[in-house]
């Protein structure tokens, strides 16, 4: 951007300098012309070709010679004097060409070497002024630049700190839970152990009754009563220890901290087949070749969603017998699973589905295909004369208040299944005639003609 700023400075630069170069010269050719200067002017046409040029033999010539005759470039001006092939070399303008000023360029009694010295001398001017502007260009560009670097490096470096401290403050979150699972689990395995101890000292005394009970002693009904009170105690006690599943699911959604979203979760608990099910509403409408997708919902025993990779097994049993596969299987870490099938045949379909080796809650899935999608033959459009579909916020273009519709089926929805072959079908089963071609567009279009005269009258 600097550098381009830079060159539209120096192009402005230059463009001040013809500028002010061009109305001097217009300043000049405006004084009065004395009638010894008086000369014939050159006649009008197309632009004149130098005579002298031959490395560019198509440069334009601007002055013309009025003794030698000659049309030259400014270019040539020099090399028709050092020829030597007029004395006087008088200069004309071949672009406008009239009565020859006194003020106009005349190589008569003229030293070249000192007109070229001097018009170098002006350039070299032009010249010291533009590079001195371009010298302190540079600078400023070169201070923009470092400024720039500066101010990006800072962006950088604040984006990264701010990145890294939420991925230490999500790393804590996710060592947080562990530690706070783990202090749950073992305040559970303590309560457990310690019912586990009383029933053990349960057992302990009812060993000591058993013993203490002799033969003499059975009519005794207090340590008859003690003894059914343990075993009350004991028989009815259901305590299970079980490790406590954990698991680290990197790829799952995690939180959003400092709008920066982050992956990660703990999950506790396993997954739990017999809870996990199918959502069977894109069976419903299966047809033969075309894709239908069927969610699963991998459920944990508490009855969340368990979002970690599992092993996911699907057969598809056929009318004919014949068992395929699914086309795809998607885990989309949220809990749920995307079964893409692609049905082969027509007819009764059986689908089975385990997670982990074991069955979902429905082991078996009935579902039916149809036939392939029966496509629209006509034309989708709200009148004969309208052959593009209208929009919801357009009229028709004939004025036309009729609902947009297949021509085919007559059916409103844009998106829907052709029956004709359907309704042909049903027709004939009762012996009406049908009709195999469609009727002519003139026996059934709107009078487009009156329509346009009831608009231009309204209009008016």
């Amino acid at each position: 951007m600097a550098l381009s700023e830079s060159l539209k400075a120096t192009d402005e630069f230059f463009l001040k300098l013809e500028v002010s170069h061009f109305k001097q010269m217009e300043a000049e050719d405006q004084k009065p012309i004395s009638d010894v200067d008086e000369i014939s002017s050159l006649p009008d046409g197309d632009p004149k070709i130098c005579n002298t040029c031959v490395k560019d033999p198509d440069t334009t010539a601007v002055l013309n010679c009025d003794e030698s005759e000659e049309n030259s470039s400014e270019i040539s001006t020099v090399n028709l004097w050092n020829l030597k092939k007029c004395r006087e070399h008088q200069l004309l303008n071949v672009e406008t060409p009239q009565k020859r000023p006194s003020s106009y360029p005349s190589t008569k009694n003229i030293d070249m070497d000192d007109l070229i010295l001097r018009h170098i001398s002006e350039e070299m001017d032009l010249k010291s002024v533009l590079f001195g502007r371009l010298l302190q260009r540079c600078e400023e560009v070169s201070n923009e630049t470092t400024k720039v670097s500066e101010d990006l490096t800072q962006e950088i470096n604040s984006h990264f700190d701010n990145y890294i401290k939420a991925v230490e403050s999500h790393r804590s979150q996710l060592i947080q839970q562990v530690c706070d699972q783990s202090t749950k689990q073992t305040d559970y395995i303590q309560g457990q152990k310690s019912v586990l101890s009383k029933l053990q000292q349960n057992v302990d005394k009812a060993k000591e009754f058993l013993n203490t009970i002799t033969q003499d002693s059975l009519d005794e009904s207090s340590n008859w009563k003690q003894l059914s009170e343990l075993l009350l105690h004991i028989r009815r006690a259901n305590v299970h220890v079980r490790s406590q599943e954990m698991t680290f699911c990197p790829e799952a959604d995690g939180p959003v901290i400092d709008q920066y979203q982050f992956y990660g979760r703990i999950v506790t608990g396993r997954v739990c087949p017999s809870k996990c099910f199918l959502n069977q509403e894109g069976l419903q409408t299966a047809r033969v070749r075309h894709k239908a997708t069927v969610p699963l919902h991998v459920v944990q025993e508490e009855g969340k969603p368990y979002p970690c990779s599992v092993s996911v097994g699907v057969k598809i049993l056929e009318p004919s017998g014949a068992i395929c596969k699914p086309k795809e299987m998607v885990n989309n870490m949220d809990g749920t699973w995307s079964i893409e099938i692609v049905p082969r045949e027509t007819g009764k379909h059986e689908l089975y589905v385990t997670v982990d080796g074991r069955p979902i809650k429905t082991k078996c899935v009935v579902f039916h295909v149809k036939p392939s999608w029966q496509e629209h033959t006509g034309r989708w459009h709200c009148c004969s004369g309208c052959s593009r579909s209208i929009g919801n916020n357009e009229a028709c273009i004939y004025g036309s208040s009729f609902d947009e519709h297949w021509t085919c089926c007559g059916k409103v929805m844009r998106h829907s299944e052709c029956d004709v072959a359907h309704r042909k079908k049903r027709l004939g089963h009762f012996g009406t005639r049908l009709f195999s071609r469609p009727r002519p567009l003139s026996s059934c279009s709107v009078d487009l003609r009156r329509i346009h005269s009831t608009i231009k009258e309204v209009t008016l």
